[in-house]
Parts: C-alpha cells; sequence; structure tokens
C-alpha cells in the first residue's frame, strides 16, 4: 500500500481537549487531528472534559479520576499530576497505530512509556516547553530540585520527540541524550480565517490587546505599569487597552489597574467561548503586547501577525517568542521595563510608516506556518516513525 493511501488511527492524549478549553497545547492538537482526519486518518482525542461531544468527526475519550487541572494558584500538583498518569493506563491504547502525548505534566510520561512498551505501541512525545534552571524562579523552596531532575529524566523517554519550536529543541538536546531523535514541528496558524479577517482596527475599539492567561509569569502587571505611564505622558483618553483571558492574578490585576488610576482605561474581557472569538477581538486592536517571561512558542504572537497586527514583547531567556517575531521585522523587543515597553507602544502608534511596515512583514511572516503544510511534514514523520 502507498503510503499516501495507508490510514492510520492516531490517539491525541493530552488533559485538555479544545473547544473545552482554550490553551495552545490543546489547540494544536485540535488543528492537527482536523487536518489529518482531511487525510482520511482515524482521530481520538482523550483528556479531562465535560462531555464526550466534539465540534470535529473524532472519537473523545474522557479519562477519568478528576477533572480539575489547577490548584488555588493556578499551578498543576503532583497529586493532579499523578491522577493525569494513572488516568492514561485506562486508555485502549492496543488499538491505535500512533500515540502522541505531551510533555506536560511530565510524570504520565513514564508509566505511559513502560506501557506502550508492554504493548509495542509506538508513541511521540511533543514537547512545548523544557524548562531547566527555570524551575528554580517557578518553585520558591528546595522542592524545585526534584522537578528539575523530573524534567531531565523525562527528556531522556520516547523514541521519537517532536519540539514546537527550535528554542524548545535546543534546550532539549542539551539534556537529551538521543538527541537526533527530535523533530521541529511548529505550531501553525488558520490563515484561511485570518484572512478574512484581516487587520480591521476599529475606532471605538481600544487600540492594545493582550491574549493569555492571567498568571505571574506572563507579567501583565508590567503591561498595566507601562499603559499607565503612556496615557499620562500622552494625555491618552479613552480606553487603551484590553485583557482576554481568565487566571488567579485577575483580581489581583484588577486592584493594580485602580491603583495606577487605569481602571476605566483597561477592559478585563474574560475568557472568550473559541479561538476565533480571539481573532476577532485581535484583528480589531492596534497592537499586540506580550510581556510574558516564559514561551515554549507564542501562539498569540502568531496570531497577531497573521492579522497584520505587530507585536511588542519583552527580552526574556525563557521564551520563544522571538523566533516568531523578529526585533525591528514583525515587532518590536524590549527589555522587561514599563518605560522601555511605554515607548514602545509611543513608537508604533504614532509612526504610521513603521506601523505598516511591520504590519505587512508579519502576513508575509506567517504563511510560514500554515497548518496544512505543518501537518503534511507531521505525516511524513508518522509514516517514517512506522516504518522504523
Amino acid at each position: 500500500m502507498r503510503e499516501k493511501d495507508k490510514k492510520l488511527k492516531i490517539i491525541f492524549i493530552y488533559d485538555c481537549i479544545y473547544p473545552d478549553s482554550l490553551g495552545g497545547v490543546e489547540f494544536r492538537n485540535y488543528q492537527l487531528a482536523k487536518f489529518l482526519l482531511e487525510k482520511g486518518h482515524n482521530i481520538t482525542l482523550a483528556g479531562w472534559v465535560k462531555e464526550n461531544k466534539h465540534p470535529l468527526n473524532v472519537t473523545i475519550i474522557s479519562l477519568p479520576f478528576s477533572k480539575k487541572l489547577y490548584n488555588s494558584l493556578g499551578q498543576r500538583t503532583a497529586l493532579i499530576s499523578l491522577k493525569y498518569a494513572f488516568a492514561i493506563l485506562t486508555l485502549p491504547l492496543q488499538k491505535f497505530d500512533l500515540i502522541f502525548v505531551d510533555n506536560i505534566p511530565y510524570i504520565h510520561l513514564f508509566l505511559l512509556t513502560l506501557w506502550t512498551k508492554i504493548l509495542n505501541k509506538k508513541v511521540i512525545i511533543t514537547w512545548h516547553e523544557y524548562w531547566g534552571k527555570y524551575w528554580q524562579t517557578y518553585i520558591k523552596n528546595w522542592t524545585w530540585m526534584i522537578y528539575y531532575n523530573i524534567e531531565i529524566l523525562a527528556a531522556q523517554l520516547g523514541d521519537k520527540v517532536i519540539c514546537v519550536s527550535e528554542f524548545t529543541a535546543e534546550k532539549l538536546r542539551k539534556a537529551r541524550i538521543k538527541s537526533d531523535e527530535i523533530e521541529i514541528v511548529s505550531n501553525g496558524i488558520n490563515l484561511d480565517f485570518t484572512s478574512s479577517l484581516n487587520s480591521q482596527n476599529i475606532n471605538d475599539k481600544p487600540p492594545l490587546i493582550y491574549a493569555g492567561r492571567l498568571i505571574k509569569e506572563k507579567r501583565v502587571d508590567l503591561l498595566l505599569k507601562a499603559v499607565a505611564i503612556f496615557a499620562k505622558k500622552n494625555n491618552y483618553q479613552g480606553v487603551i487597552l484590553q485583557i482576554i483571558g481568565e487566571g488567579n492574578q485577575r483580581e489581583e490585576l484588577e486592584n493594580l489597574a485602580q491603583k495606577l488610576d487605569i481602571l476605566d482605561q483597561v477592559i478585563f474581557k474574560g475568557k472568550l467561548e473559541t479561538i476565533e472569538e480571539v481573532w476577532q477581538e485581535i484583528s480589531q486592536a492596534k497592537i499586540a503586547i506580550q510581556p510574558s517571561l516564559r514561551e515554549g512558542f507564542g501562539i498569540f504572537p502568531l496570531e497577531a501577525i497573521a492579522l497584520g497586527i505587530p507585536v511588542i514583547y519583552c527580552h526574556s531567556q525563557e521564551s520563544a517568542v522571538k523566533e516568531i517575531v523578529r526585533d525591528g521585522i514583525e515587532g518590536i523587543a524590549v527589555n522587561p521595563d514599563e518605560n522601555d515597553l511605554s515607548q514602545a507602544i509611543a513608537q508604533l502608534l504614532y509612526n504610521e510608516l513603521e506601523y505598516q511596515k511591520l504590519s505587512n512583514n508579519g502576513k508575509i511572516r506567517a504563511k510560514s506556518f500554515d497548518w496544512q503544510e505543518i501537518t503534511d511534514k507531521l505525516e511524513k514523520i508518522c509514516f517514517n516513525y512506522l516504518e522504523e
């Protein structure tokens, strides 16, 4: 049978499933499932979901034991991770040709690797981030060393590994002994949908937008401080920033906006129902801001440049955004400082020539992240791996 005629039974395993959850990992799995379905493959998605209904013609398996993903601090705990690991063992994995699983939250990889070896099934592990010493920043006590070493051990697992960015792949190569087994298959964008929206800044819409979780490492507090400085320096009247997303820092950020006297100039939109609604809001802004400390890829910046919206982002050794949005080409990179960020906002808002250059470059750049081409690459990796 010719490769293109062979139809595979594939399962994607992650604790969240889109559209029940709108995170980047689950949306990637959704898009890959969609395009693999169009190629005739049989797709199953497994995770903690409220119900087994799904907009795609896929099989949904709701995992047992828990539906809670995070603790009150917005973090995955060891207990939640263990529940997830044992929940995966209930799956009928012997039915599938290929098993995709994401690296987060690590512990499940050990049990899954052992179980699939027993079943003689092939697994592809997708790494979205590799934290390394960042664990010391994330966990403020000695237990960071436990998670640090678990991640190093997890990095050794899998005969075939995919990373979503060169940034993540480079970090994983340093930790992994069998680094030659790493392939890069990036996240993508639905160019047909984004081109139908395109940039359509509407006068009564805030010119600035942020979309993502409201957690500490996203540094939305830095953005609010920058907006306060910009509004005061430029005597800006009216709403200036829209924030899309939820997280354990929302109340704290609303209090900060009030303290900075910009609460009336910031809209906390909350969580939207679909990614398409997020894109709609982004398309009506003028500038996308990504102040995040840690990004294994950067889906929000990619969505923005595909819509012709330049991105301002902060330099960080833990962020892959610079791979997608190049400084001075599709956006502007600044130091993680509210004054620098405020200055960059003014620079783009009031310099139409530079704005148009970055906007046009962004739309061209986004064409290299087409989901169809990405899925074609992934399909070839699947067939080659199965033939090994």
